[in-house]
């Protein structure tokens, strides 16, 4: 079933408009334009160019030699074996460039993460706005009763100096949370564009599998492509080293007009060269270069592990979010009971008016925490959700 949820949610990503801004969508769709041109040339980076000139020339020497040439040609110089070096240095292009495309998938990923956290965020935020503004009800109640309390001499100046801090800590509580609802704002329009932010609806996100969270990790299908890319580099420039294989030809016009001498025609040249660079720092070159890759195999190593605490530490907070839940649950039905009982005894007259609105209050409290529990354990579903490919 989460699988289910998890492939209706990717298609519903995948076939409407981004909800990130249009501004950074358009950056997003640039940068794959430029790292798609940048692997193409790249691949084709071991075809040489061919080489076209053309010249005009006066010569005059001291003899009274007067000769004008002109000259136009074509020539290529083309390697055709490197030992094995050409289909490493494809190799190379294909595997980092598809690591670099997955590098601006996490990028995207983790704006369309905080997109969507600042959402739920600013959802709950106002969910704890209103907890706070019943909370401070309930200790404006309390400070009330404290105060007739003290004014009939049962109660003395320091139970009065509690309540009414606490009244104080409440009203500074609620100021906080309107603080953090600006902020929440400001940022998730910077994300989100000009849109209304009441039109960011929050999907359903299903709790990811441990298996497949690692298994379709962004981060860890990138190493195995940055893996991959440092092999063939390591591969490509040991290769450097070896013999190579070139051929080279050129074709062209020339025409000379001298006291002495005149020709008017075609030239071409063809051949074939074998050669082998003998360089001091060989085995330094090839040895750093095997060290980066066993030194990205070795990174993915210790990124997995830490993403598999990464998932453990989410998963007991998911829990953790589920057990304050239930505890909710309870307090409910508790202060269901005694509402209902002060509420008898109100119109009994044995009770106040202000019993009956603090547990009001205090139910409304424990039915809004429920909720918020519920935000939490969603804010430790997304990063583990949008890590995934989709």
């Amino acid at each position: 079933m989460k699988r289910v949820l998890y492939t209706l949610f990717c298609t519903t990503l995948l076939l409407a408009d981004t909800p990130l801004s249009k501004e950074k969508a358009a950056l997003f769709d640039l940068k794959r334009q430029k790292q798609s041109a940048e692997t193409t040339k790249l691949k084709n980076s071991w075809i040489s160019p061919l080489q076209l000139s053309a010249s005009w020339q006066r010569n005059v020497n001291a003899g009274n030699f007067d000769g004008i040439s002109s000259k136009a040609a074509i020539s290529l110089r083309q390697d055709i074996f490197r030992s094995g070096g050409i289909w490493y240095a494809l190799n190379y292009a294909k595997a980092l460039g598809e690591a670099q495309a997955l590098g601006i998938d996490i990028e995207e990923a983790r704006e369309l993460q905080q997109l969507y956290a600042l959402k739920a965020q600013l959802e709950r935020d106002m969910l704890k706005r209103k907890q706070a503004q019943l909370t401070l009800k309930n200790r404006e109640i309390d400070a009330d009763v404290v105060k007739e309390r003290y004014k009939s001499g049962d109660a003395d100046i320091s139970e009065m100096s509690r309540v009414m801090l606490q009244v104080d800590q409440a009203e500074n509580q609620l100021i906080t949370l309107e603080n953090a609802l600006a902020a929440e704002k400001s940022e998730l329009q910077k994300l989100y564009g000009e849109k209304p932010l009441d039109a960011l609806k929050l999907p359903e996100i299903p709790l990811v599998d441990k298996e497949d969270y690692l298994r379709r990790n962004l981060e860890m299908l990138r190493y195995e492509k940055q893996i991959d890319s440092d092999r063939a580099k390591y591969k490509t420039v040991r290769s450097s080293y070896l013999p190579k294989v070139s051929v080279n030809g050129s074709y062209g016009y020339s025409k000379f007009r001298g006291d002495f001498q005149n020709y008017d025609g075609d030239e071409y040249s063809y051949g074939i060269q074998l050669s082998m660079p003998l360089d001091y720092n060989t085995k330094k070159d090839i040895e750093a270069n095997k060290l980066a890759y066993l030194s990205s195999k070795i990174a993915a190593d210790d990124r997995r592990k830490e993403l598999e605490r990464e998932y453990e530490k989410r998963l007991a907070a998911i829990h953790a979010g589920e057990k304050k839940i239930a505890v909710s649950r309870r307090m409910i039905a508790r202060y269901d009971e005694l509402y209902a009982f002060t509420k008898a005894q109100y119109r009994a007259g044995t009770k106040t008016d202000y019993d009956v609105a603090s547990l009001k209050n205090s139910l409304q409290i424990q039915r809004l925490e429920q909720k918020i529990q519920r935000y939490n354990i969603l804010l430790e579903k997304l990063p583990l959700f949008f890590a995934m490919r989709r």
